[in-house]
């Protein structure tokens, strides 16, 4: 018998190298195998959080704190607010798959109710929602670039059968110009005798690519020279870019330059459209996310955020923060809500343990940050409040969207035009996937 066999036992029974957590200014480079997670601070600094059982020699101003764990058994890390104040619960929002489990957002003990108006940002009272709509129409997408050119009658129907007083539309370019700009105008002048404004949209997070961008404002310039050249009644209304930087894959440019690339692309189509509304579509989770809402303030002249719920109070409560923005930096804000089919997400929910006890979900608090760490196996950490796993569940797509129940999202909207109608900013609701 090998001496291999003998020793098999002994090597199975070795702990694996414990960690260390790293939490660092800016963006430093992190080791293979590394755990990281990237976080952009209320005046615009980054930081990395980096578990890794290779720290080296940590770059200056970084701390470091070594762990009980290795970084295998580490399954994510998640930023929270300086100022958050977790209590006895913390809700963990995200997606599973398989055993992968990706925070999306966090809810901290009891839901907060919804915020009441605030003066000078709103007025006290709802206002009536068919005057609303006077100056904040309804609007939703048309994603085929050939509906409007082979069924404009059947689509502009049924926008003004819905209500509907702008569509989102996909307007084809062909080197470096608007394709049959003769077609277009002639449905636009048609969608303007309905009373329905037309804006072409562009979306896909892979825009944010240097090698992509180029074209993506290559087709801003093309639109901008399209409605320079337009007759009376057949200028588009803008151009919408629904960009998602948060999808792209990392692989091909890495979180942390996400951001940074978002903005960048945003500059340059702030420059190509010139006088023309540049809007683009924003998660309701960018709301604590300051430094980007600032870079949109600077580049975009409305902002259409993705509030894709059913509970009309949650609803309100994300809705709120975007409209005060849109008051404070002079913006329209529109409200848009989902009727297409939509996938299932989860919600974990973790309760606080007592000193020394192993948990699930360990918080940390380095010098006034708070970061959590998520373990495959439960462990303690000295350093650390430990949580424990009590509950997890399938959020249905019926949270999220109305495709089961459209009925209901026609019988809603006037009370959200009417409630959000108090604020000066609210540009109208949109509603994604509705036909």
């Amino acid at each position: 018998m090998s001496r291999s066999i003998f020793l098999l036992p002994l090597l199975l029974s070795l702990p694996a190298q414990a960690a260390t957590l790293l939490l660092c200014p800016g963006t430093p480079l992190a080791s293979p195998g590394a755990v990281t997670e990237d976080y952009t601070t209320a005046r615009g600094a980054r930081m990395r959080a980096i578990v890794t059982e290779a720290p080296g020699k940590p770059d200056p101003g970084c701390r470091a704190v070594p762990l009980k764990v290795a970084a295998s058994g580490v399954q994510a890390l998640h930023f929270l607010p300086p100022d958050a104040a977790p209590g006895d619960t913390i809700l963990l929002h995200g997606e599973q798959r398989g055993k992968e489990f990706t925070v999306t957002g966090h809810t901290l003990g009891a839901q907060p109710p919804p915020p009441a108006p605030q003066p000078g940002l709103s007025t006290r009272q709802p206002l009536d929602a068919a005057e609303v709509r006077r100056r904040a129409p309804r609007a939703a997408w048309a994603w085929s670039p050939n509906a409007w050119r082979e069924r404009a009658d059947a689509m502009l129907d049924w926008a003004a059968g819905q209500g509907m007083g702008e569509l989102f539309i996909n307007v084809p370019v062909r080197a470096g110009e608007v394709a049959e700009p003769q077609a277009l105008a002639a449905f636009v002048r048609q969608a303007h005798g309905r009373g329905i404004a037309l804006t072409a949209f562009e979306d896909g997070p892979d825009l944010i690519l240097p090698t992509a961008r180029a074209d993506a404002v290559g087709r801003m310039r093309a639109y901008a020279a399209y409605n320079a050249r337009a007759g009376a009644g057949e200028s588009l209304k803008g151009v919408q870019f629904d960009v998602q930087p948060q999808l792209l894959d990392p692989d091909k440019l890495p979180k942390a330059a996400r951001d940074g690339h978002y903005l960048d692309l945003l500059a340059a189509l702030r420059e190509a459209a010139g006088k023309m509304r540049l809007e683009v579509v924003a998660p309701a989770a960018w709301s604590q996310e300051d430094a980007l809402l600032r870079g949109l303030a600077r580049h975009v002249d409305v902002l259409t955020v993705r509030n894709y719920r059913t509970d009309p109070d949650e609803i309100r409560r994300h809705a709120a923060p975007f409209l005060d923005w849109g008051v404070r930096h002079g913006k329209r804000v529109r409200i848009a809500l989902e009727a297409g089919p939509a996938g299932a997400g989860v919600e974990r929910h973790y309760r606080r343990l007592g000193p020394d006890a192993k948990g699930d979900l360990l918080m940390f608090d380095l010098d006034g940050q708070k970061v959590l760490m998520l373990l495959k196996v439960p462990a303690a950490q000295d350093e650390a409040q430990a949580y424990a796993l009590a509950d997890r569940r399938g959020i249905a797509g019926s949270d999220t969207t109305f495709h089961f129940d459209k009925p209901a999202l026609m019988r809603l909207l006037p009370q959200l035009e009417s409630g959000f109608g108090a604020w000066k900013s609210f540009g109208g609701m949109a509603v994604h996937a509705l036909r």
